[in-house]
C-alpha cells in the first residue's frame, strides 16, 4: 500500500459511505442534535470491531482496488486491521506509528503518523466524539429507506481529504459507510459490517511481533 494512501487510511479508517439514490437531502447545521448524538455516542465507545469492504479509485488506472478483512480498536491500545482478500496482510496502530505487516512478501513498513499529522489525531473514535472540532458539516442526509444518516464533512484544517462523507445507522448510530474524496481526485469507499461497540477483543490483534529475518522500511 503506498504510503499517502496508508497515512490517509489512519486519519479516516473508522469511517465510511456509499450513496444511494433514495436520499433525500436536507441541510442543517453544525449544531443540529443529530451531530451532537453521534459526538455523544462515540465518546463513550471504548472498543469496536467490524468487517469492512474498501473500493479505492485511482485516477488516470482502468481497474480499481478492492479489499475486505476486519478492523479492531480498542481505547489505549491501538486500531488493527487484518486483510482478508485480495491478500493476506496485517497493519496495526500503536503508539503513533502504523505497522503494515505483509507476511506474502516478508516486508513491514513502518509509518510515523504523529500524534495529528494530516490534523487529526491517528484515534479516529475521539475525531467522530469531536467532529465540529475537525470538520464543518455542511450537510445532513437521511435514506428514506433504510434510515442511514450521513453527514458530509470538509475538513477545516488543509490537507489531502477534500470531502468525507459519513454514514451511521439511523436508530444505533454504528458507523455504516465512508467515502473519502481527494484533492487530486482518488476516491476511498469503505462499507462496515456486523459493527460491534464495547465488546471483548483479543489484545493479540495488535502484536506487532515478525521475524527478524523481514524487510524494514520506514517512513516519516
Amino acid at each position: 500500500m503506498k504510503a499517502g494512501f496508508s497515512k490517509l487510511f489512519i486519519s479516516f479508517i473508522i469511517l465510511s459511505l456509499i450513496f444511494s439514490i433514495y436520499f433525500t437531502h436536507k441541510s442543517y447545521g453544525i449544531s443540529d442534535n443529530t451531530v451532537n448524538k453521534i459526538e455523544a455516542e462515540y465518546k463513550n465507545v471504548y472498543s469496536i470491531s467490524a468487517y469492512f469492504y474498501q473500493k479505492e479509485i485511482m485516477p488516470g488506472y482502468s481497474q480499481n482496488m478492492a479489499f475486505k478483512g476486519r478492523f479492531y480498536y480498542v481505547r489505549n491500545k491501538g486500531m488493527a486491521w487484518v486483510y482478508e482478500y485480495p491478500f493476506h496482510k496485517r497493519q496495526v496502530l500503536k503508539n503513533a506509528r502504523l505497522y503494515i505487516i505483509n507476511n506474502q512478501i516478508k516486508k513491514v513498513t513502518v509509518v510515523n503518523v504523529g500524534k495529528e499529522k494530516g490534523g487529526f489525531p491517528p484515534n479516529v473514535v475521539k475525531v467522530i466524539g469531536s467532529l465540529t472540532k475537525y470538520f464543518r458539516v455542511e450537510n445532513i442526509s437521511k435514506n428514506s429507506v433504510s434510515g442511514e444518516i450521513v453527514l458530509e464533512l470538509k475538513p477545516i484544517s488543509m490537507q489531502r481529504a477534500k470531502k468525507i462523507y459519513v454514514g451511521f445507522g439511523g436508530k444505533s448510530l454504528k458507523i455504516k459507510s465512508l467515502k473519502i474524496i481527494t484533492h487530486q481526485g482518488q476516491i476511498i469507499d469503505f462499507i462496515y459490517k456486523n459493527v460491534k461497540f464495547n465488546g471483548s477483543i483479543n489484545g493479540r490483534v495488535f502484536n506487532i511481533h515478525f521475524p527478524s529475518y523481514y524487510t524494514i522500511i520506514k517512513e516519516n
